[in-house]
């Protein structure tokens, strides 16, 4: 069997096993231990299924060019078709252990470091052409470290009149795989650390939200000892938490913006309006003590917890003013 049509085969079989993870999310299949894989229903799991895809069907088409000569550089092509095994097993997920995304990520940027070592210089101006346009978030990107001139090895050149410039020469080349190569270990770096810092804060946060939901309830349970209309009390604390949930949704769709950030939302979001309610109580009790004068009765209340529930300023304005009256 030719080797061409043995790896084009090997790439079939992982485009097949990658597209039955992508279908099944977080079903049991009873099939492979892979399909079956805890992150499945995770975005950022798919994401790097799709980007380990591209980067098997890019191998596919690497090794093509090099086994009929279409690089133009014939010690690449022997490079690659030399390497032929190595191809094979970067490209070859674990089917016998589930897939989880930790895995994932090492077996990608591992294909991604060969590719780009032995990648000819169509493969270099195609994966260029995807970073040099990657937005901005947690990890390195082309732009953050090289700036937003446009490299030379991208069609149009760096100049204003493109079809006066000469091609890029070899040495670009091998300058945009050094830089390429660079960018690549910068972004494997700060992943690992990104993902060992949240699973940090997430193992704190919890526990954390915890504690202040059993404070919380104390405070709550306590100013309804004290209070005579528990119905104003319990109508203040839900106006603090919508209050609190509504300015999180808002913050949600116009402040978060990367996968990150929507990763840990949801627990932050949970404190949020934990502190709504407490807000909320906090309202009641100032008023009902005389501390802070709220017009309205128990509906201008309820009003005053929703409007700090929603926003820390209002809170923090509120914690003042009630300073204020105390050392009054």
């Amino acid at each position: 069997m030719p080797a061409s049509t043995e790896l084009s085969e090997a790439v079939l079989a992982q485009r097949r096993l990658l597209e039955r993870l992508l279908a099944h999310g977080r079903r049991e299949t009873g099939e492979e231990p892979s399909l079956r894989s805890p992150d499945a229903g995770d975005a950022e799991f798919v994401k790097n299924l799709q980007v380990f895809l591209r980067l098997v069907v890019d191998a596919d088409a690497l090794y093509l060019r090099a086994a009929h000569n279409l690089s133009g550089d014939p010690a690449q092509a022997a490079a690659v078709t030399g390497r032929l095994q190595e191809l094979r097993e970067r490209i070859a997920l674990p089917t016998e252990v589930p897939l989880t995304l930790e895995l994932l990520l090492g077996r990608r940027f591992e294909l991604e470091r060969l590719l780009i070592e032995l990648g000819d210089r169509t493969y270099l101006a195609g994966r260029l052409a995807d970073l040099y346009d990657e937005q901005p978030g947690t990890v390195s990107t082309w732009r953050s470290l090289y700036g937003d001139e446009l490299p030379a090895l991208l069609p149009g050149g760096v100049t204003r009149h493109p079809e006066a410039a000469p091609p890029a020469g070899p040495e670009e080349v091998e300058a945009t795989r050094e830089r390429l190569a660079r960018l690549m270990h910068a972004k494997e770096s700060q992943t690992h650390v990104n993902k060992a810092r949240w699973a940090l804060k997430q193992r704190v946060t919890a526990p954390t939200i915890l504690v202040l939901l059993l404070a919380v309830a104390a405070f709550a349970a306590a100013v309804s000892g004290m209070a005579a209309d528990d119905q104003a009390l319990w109508a203040a604390a839900a106006a603090g938490a919508a209050g609190a949930a509504l300015g999180g949704l808002i913050r949600l769709r116009d402040e978060v913006t990367l996968g990150t950030q929507a990763r840990q939302f949801w627990l932050f979001f949970v404190g949020q309006v934990l502190v709504g309610v407490a807000a909320g109580v906090l309202t009641f009790l100032i008023d009902d003590g005389g501390l802070v004068a709220v017009a309205g009765g128990a509906a201008g209340v309820a009003a005053v917890a929703f409007a700090v529930g929603f926003s820390e300023a209002a809170f923090v304005g509120l914690l003042t003013r009630l300073g204020g009256s105390v050392t009054g």
